[in-house]
C-alpha cells in the first residue's frame, strides 16, 4: 500500500498554528519509515492524517492532498481499508467490549466479517507472534501497560492490513519486548507491508528502520538513511533525538560520524586514563523512612498473586529505580504505596502512615503520583489551572499558588502552554503536564509510572533535573522506568520485580549491567574507563571525554 501526502496542512481546533505544514512525503511498502522530531514537531499529527483519523475524529482543518492506494483514507475506516494505526495510549484503544485478551485480539477480524474459525485461528497465531498467549484469558482491563500495548498490537496483526501506522510502539516494553516487536516490524516490511513508526527512541529505530524522516514544527526537515543522519550534526540541529552514543559524541566534540552504538563508541574511547572527576556529592542522611513495605502480599479481585512477600524500604534523599519485565507487579507496587490499593497481607507504610483503611486522599499532596497514563489525571480546563489544584486543595493562598506554579511551568518549559487545555497537547507534553500537576506542591515522596515515555532527549533532561534538585533537597523518588538511560542519570538505587518479589535491590548501575536491561552508553564508557560509581552521570561522561581529546 503505497502512502502520500502533497501540500498536507492540518490544524486542530481551537488552535492558532498549524501542527502541519505544506508537508510533501511518499511512503512505499517493503520498507519501514521511521517518523521523528522534537515534542510537538508533527509526527504523531502525520500518522493520524495518514490513517483518515484526522480530521474525522479528531476534527479540525485538512488540507492538500492525502491517499491511501490513490484514494482518500479519511473517508473509510483504517481497518477495513487495510491500515492499522496505534496510537500513544494504548488503554485507551481497547474495544470496551472483550471480555478476554483472546476476544479483543479477535474484535477487528470479527468487525470484517470473517468466518468463525478463520477469526479464531488468527487470534491465535497474532497472540503466538506477540508472546502473549498465556494472557489469552485475562480481562483486557487487568494487564499491564507493556502487556496492553503487546496486545493490541496481536489485535491488529489478526486483521492482516496492509498498512501499519505505530505512534510509540515501544514506549511500555520492557527490552525483551521491545526487540520482538521489531523483529515484527522488519518482517512485515520484507513480506511487503507498510510500516510508519513515529517514535523518540533512536537506539531501538536504529536496526528496525529503512528510512528516517526528521519533522520540525510541522514541515519534515529530513529524509534518508538512519545511518547517515544519525551519525551527523543537522538531525540533533532540529531537535530530534539521535542514539545515546551519537548524543555522547558530539557533545564530547567527536569527529563526524559519530559512532552509533555503543561497541563503536567505545572502540573510540580506548582505554585512555585521563583526569576522573571525584564522585557525586553524597546526600545528607534525613531521618525518617519515606516508604516501607514489609511482607507484602497483593492479588486483584478474582487473579492470582501479584506480589509476593514483597519487602522494601526507601528513606529521604533516595532516587531509586523499579524495573522488571511487563506484568511483573511494578505498578501496583506504587499503587500500594499510594493507597490506591490495599496490601493482602503485610504492611505497607508511606510517610511513616500505615495506609490500611487510608486513601490517596490521605497522603496528598505530600506524595505526588504520575500515572502511566497522563489522561486518568488531567482534569482542569488549561494547564495552569491543572497545576492550580493540588495547591488550591492544600490551602495555599492565591499567590502562593502563583509563583509555584509560575515557578513548576518554567522548570519543565510549559510556560507558553500555560493557556492551553491540556488535552490540545501531543501526549508526551500532556506527561510533563501531569508531572508539572504533583510537583508544584514540592511532595516528599515522588511515585513516577514511566515519567518519560515518549519524550525527546532534550525534555527527558528536564525530567532528569527535576528528579535529581528534589532529591538534593531530601525527597525520595520511586519511578518505574523502561528508559535506561533516564535511569543511570537519574535514579541511584534499583529494584528488579521478578514474578511479584524483588530479586535485586542495590545500585542502579550494576543493575543496568548485570541484568538483561539495556545498558546506556554513558554506563559502558564510565565502566571502560573505570570512573566510580556517581561520578559517571552523562555531563562527567562528556567531561572526561573533552578532556581526554585535548590531552
Amino acid at each position: 500500500m503505497r502512502l502520500t501526502a502533497t501540500q498536507l496542512s492540518f490544524r486542530y481546533p481551537a488552535q492558532e498554528h498549524l501542527a502541519l505544514e505544506r508537508v510533501d512525503i511518499a511512503i512505499e511498502p517493503g520498507k519501514v519509515t521511521w517518523l521523528t522530531g522534537a515534542l510537538g514537531s508533527g509526527t504523531s499529527t502525520l500518522l493520524l492524517t495518514l490513517a483518515g483519523l484526522a480530521p474525522r475524529i479528531t476534527g479540525g482543518e485538512r488540507s492538500g492532498v492525502v491517499t491511501s492506494d490513490g484514494h482518500d483514507p479519511a473517508v473509510r475506516h483504517p481497518l477495513s481499508d487495510g491500515v492499522a494505526y496505534l496510537g500513544p495510549s494504548p488503554g485507551l484503544q481497547l474495544s470496551g467490549v472483550a471480555k478476554s485478551v483472546r476476544h479483543e485480539v479477535a474484535v477487528g477480524p470479527m468487525n470484517l466479517g470473517w468466518p468463525r474459525d478463520r477469526i479464531l485461528e488468527a487470534a491465535d497465531r497474532a497472540m503466538e507472534r506477540l508472546h502473549v498467549a498465556h494472557l489469552a484469558e485475562r480481562a483486557p482491563g487487568a494487564l499491564s501497560g507493556g502487556e496492553t500495548q503487546r496486545v493490541l498490537i496481536a489485535a491488529l496483526l489478526a486483521a492482516a492490513p496492509r498498512a501499519w501506522l505505530l505512534d510509540e510502539p515501544f514506549s511500555a516494553l520492557d527490552r525483551a519486548s521491545r526487540i520482538a516487536v521489531g523483529f515484527l516490524l522488519r518482517e512485515l516490511a520484507r513480506d511487503g507491508a507498510t510500516v510508519v513508526v513515529s517514535c523518540d527512541d533512536a537506539d531501538a529505530m536504529l536496526d528496525v528502520a529503512d528510512r528516517v524522516v526528521v519533522m520540525r514544527r510541522g514541515r519534515v526537515a529530513l529524509d534518508g538513511a538512519p545511518q547517515t543522519l544519525l551519525a551527523g550534526p543537522a538531525l540533533p540541529a532540529t531537535g530530534a533525538s539521535t542514539t545515546d552514543a551519537a548524543t555522547i559524541a558530539a557533545a564530547a566534540q567527536f569527529d563526524t560520524p559519530y559512532p552509533l552504538t555503543t561497541p563503536a563508541l567505545l572502540a573510540l574511547v580506548g582505554n585512555s586514563e585521563p583526569n576522573r572527576p571525584t564522585a557525586d556529592v553524597a546526600v545528607p542522611a534525613i531521618a525518617g523512612d519515606r516508604l516501607l513495605l514489609e511482607q507484602v502480599e497483593f492479588a486483584y479481585a478474582g487473579g492470582a498473586p501479584v506480589l509476593r512477600q514483597t519487602s522494601l524500604r526507601i528513606g529521604a534523599g533516595a532516587a531509586v529505580g523499579l524495573f522488571g519485565q511487563n506484568g511483573a507487579g511494578k505498578s501496583t507496587l506504587l499503587r500500594l504505596a499510594m493507597a490506591l490499593e490495599q496490601p493482602s497481607a503485610g504492611k505497607v507504610e508511606t510517610l511513616g502512615e500505615n495506609t490500611r483503611g487510608r486513601g490517596p486522599e490521605d497522603l496528598a499532596p505530600r506524595v505526588g503520583f504520575l500515572f502511566q497514563q497522563p489522561e486518568r489525571q488531567l482534569f482542569a480546563s488549561s494547564v495552569r489551572a491543572e497545576c492550580a489544584v493540588a495547591p488550591t486543595l492544600a490551602g495555599w493562598d492565591a499567590a502562593r499558588i502563583r509563583a509555584a506554579t509560575d515557578a513548576v511551568l518554567a522548570e519543565l518549559e510549559l510556560l507558553d502552554v500555560a493557556a492551553e487545555h491540556p488535552y490540545d497537547l501531543p501526549l508526551p507534553r500532556r506527561r510533563l503536564v501531569a508531572l508539572a500537576s504533583i510537583l508544584v506542591t514540592d511532595p516528599i515522596l515522588l511515585l513516577l509510572d514511566e515519567p518519560t515515555a515518549g519524550l525527546d532527549g532534550a525534555t527527558r533532561g528536564r525530567v532528569t533535573a527535576a528528579v535529581r534538585s528534589r532529591v538534593a533537597r531530601g525527597g525520595a523518588v520511586l519511578a518505574i522506568t523502561h528508559d535506561a538511560t533516564f535511569a543511570h542519570e537519574a535514579l541511584d538505587r534499583g529494584l528488579h520485580l521478578e514474578q511479584g518479589a524483588i530479586t535485586f535491590d542495590g545500585p542502579v548501575r550494576d543493575l543496568l549491567n548485570d541484568r538483561d536491561l539495556t545498558r546506556p552508553a554513558a554506563l559502558a564508557v564510565a565502566l571502560q574507563l573505570g570512573l566510580p560509581i556517581g561520578a559517571d552521570r552523562r555531563k562527567s561522561i562528556v567531561s572526561v571525554l573533552t578532556s581526554a581529546r585535548r590531552m
